[in-house]
């Protein structure tokens, strides 16, 4: 086995940006400011589940130092857009539907943040209430109402390896259970902020936002606008936390129309509680595994069903559900393996990217399995992950060779050397 590079790994590495933040001359979204600037605030949904029938926005653009109101009578040449599929739309108009708290319905620019959150609330709305679908569960039953109109269903995956039949054949014991994890918050320091300027002899839309694919951030961007590309220039500041969180466009485009309407400077900072409502979360998964291992210790067979909670829009929910089932055994050898996974719609706030990708919330299942395993067959837990752990050439439930970089056995070695373990079944 080669041996790790150790040029990084166990030693201080400088880190470059380190004097900077702790000296607070860092250049963080909120700190940018502009002459003449507007600020924005978003009127969002007021029920995660319903049509919008009626929307007045007479008081708040009377209000002392509201400079205009955008709602989707205005755009209507904007389109949806997302991530992987473009599901989200710009603003909620009349007769559209509202999915989550979150959606926005109008984009109320002001002379000061104070007048734009005043405002905001001057602004009339009437709906017509649906089902709230908070269970996906509930949104798989065929009587459920549809969230989206192809289906609550966004996407379905499969896995196959080896004999799943045969593997549980050869088991001595197999153990089914269900695990559950919930939504979780990224909790970036820096909330989603940003600002923006239209430059009417050149055309070009100039953001100053964090964001953390730019350049997918900016196809996104001018596809809804319905511009070319080299009409959104995305300049980075410091991007002040992400861990996923800011893989989505959050306030790029209501900054892009807001500069657009009026030739002015814009700025919009979210509040942490709107952060939490619009932005997107760890994925929730119910996890039904069941898997088999003989007298001696080996794992014969694994089994899982998966059912992603993406949300009401998709983000990159296909991929991290997909993502998350492919790491269904964990780092362990299993020749039989079968899986389904389900990506599922609901009103709850959208689910995306977050540190591990879906292999996070895989972990409290197959590691609770493997420790219900070794309990059943009077396992020492370590020895019985150390003798099913990957190696060089291992494979894994979607059929890849593993060539370098497999650690797991040492990775377990030195947990179990760091927590003092002493051995023994529990």
């Amino acid at each position: 086995m080669k041996k790790m590079p150790e040029r990084y790994v166990g030693k201080n590495i400088y880190k470059v940006d380190a004097q900077d933040k702790v000296t607070g001359k860092a250049i963080y979204p909120d700190d940018i400011y502009f002459d003449d600037m507007l600020y924005l605030k978003i009127k969002r949904a007021v029920h995660p589940h319903a049509y919008l029938r009626r929307i007045s926005i007479s008081k708040a653009e009377k209000f002392p130092g509201v400079v205009k109101i955008i709602t989707a009578a205005d755009i209507p040449e904007v389109k949806n857009f997302g991530l992987i599929i473009k599901d989200q739309p710009v603003l909620v108009g009349i007769g559209q539907k509202m999915r989550y708290m979150g959606d926005a319905l109008a984009i109320v620019i002001a002379e000061s943040k104070e007048v734009a959150s005043q405002a905001v609330n001057l602004i009339e709305v009437e709906v017509e209430e649906l089902e709230i679908i908070s269970d996906p569960l509930r949104a798989m039953d065929e009587s459920a109402p549809l969230i989206h109109k192809n289906g609550n269903i966004l996407v379905t995956h499969y896995l196959e390896k080896g004999d799943i039949k045969k593997g549980f054949t050869q088991a001595d014991v197999i153990v089914e259970n269900e695990y559950r994890t919930s939504f979780l918050d990224q909790v970036p320091l820096q909330v989603e902020a940003g600002v923006g300027i239209y430059d009417e002899e050149s055309e070009v839309i100039k953001l100053w936002v964090a964001s953390q694919w730019l350049h997918d951030t900016q196809a996104d961007i001018a596809q809804s606008l319905g511009i070319a590309k080299e009409k959104v220039r995305i300049i980075q500041p410091v991007i002040g936390g992400a861990f996923g969180k800011k893989e989505d466009i959050s306030v790029h485009i209501y900054l892009a129309l807001a500069a657009i309407a009026t030739k002015r400077p814009v700025k919009l900072t979210y509040t942490r509680e709107e952060s939490m409502t619009a932005q997107s979360k760890r994925h929730p998964f119910i996890i039904r595994a069941k898997t088999g291992a003989t007298k001696e210790g080996y794992l014969t067979a694994w089994q899982v069903e998966v059912i992603g909670d993406t949300g009401a829009c998709a983000s990159s929910g296909l991929a991290v559900v997909h993502k998350g089932m492919y790491h269904c055994t964990g780092p362990y050898n299993v020749d039989n393996v079968k899986g389904v996974a389900y990506t599922v719609y609901t009103n709850n706030t959208y689910a995306g990217a977050m540190r591990g990708f879906g292999a996070t919330q895989m972990a409290f299942a197959y590691e609770s399995q493997m420790d219900v395993l070794a309990h059943k067959l009077g396992f020492d837990p370590i020895q019985f992950r150390l003798q099913n752990a990957y190696d060089i050439g291992s494979s894994t439930p979607n059929g890849q060779i593993l060539t370098h970089s497999v650690g797991v056995k040492e990775t377990i070695n030195k947990a179990a050397e760091i927590a003092g373990w002493k051995g023994g079944p529990r």
